[in-house]
């Protein structure tokens, strides 16, 4: 089973640990900090996608959208990551799959990881 993982998320340290844990529970991450095509995820052929809404240069909600729309991709599973008060209105308007508020428990986001690789 392909555990590949996409990690979209704007701090660096965030990412790094995000990273560094998913890994440890076996998963292959590739990771970012900014804006990725919708193209170029394609490539990347990720079976999760992990997406903070505000990236270095893009908004993570409308790639979130774009994915959706895709037919290519609409099939991948998107969690939104963000501390953004509404986020569950956000991901529900832009078809994520889940969400998840930062600050959260690394267990949760791994329990959350786990529903859907």
């Amino acid at each position: 089973m392909n555990k590949r993982i996409l990690l979209l998320e704007d701090e660096k340290d965030i990412l790094e640990l995000i990273q560094e844990i998913l890994e440890e529970e076996g998963y292959n991450v590739i990771a970012f900090n900014h804006y990725e095509s919708v193209e170029e995820i394609i490539e990347f052929a990720p079976q999760l996608i992990l997406l903070d809404i505000r990236l270095s240069n893009g908004y993570g909600h409308l790639l979130c959208g774009d994915l959706k729309a895709n037919p290519k991709t609409s099939h991948i599973p998107v969690i939104l990551v963000s501390g953004a008060g509404n986020l569950e209105k956000i991901a529900r308007d832009y078809n994520a799959d889940n969400f998840l508020a930062k600050p959260f428990d690394m267990e949760d986001l791994i329990g959350m990881v786990k529903q859907y690789v």
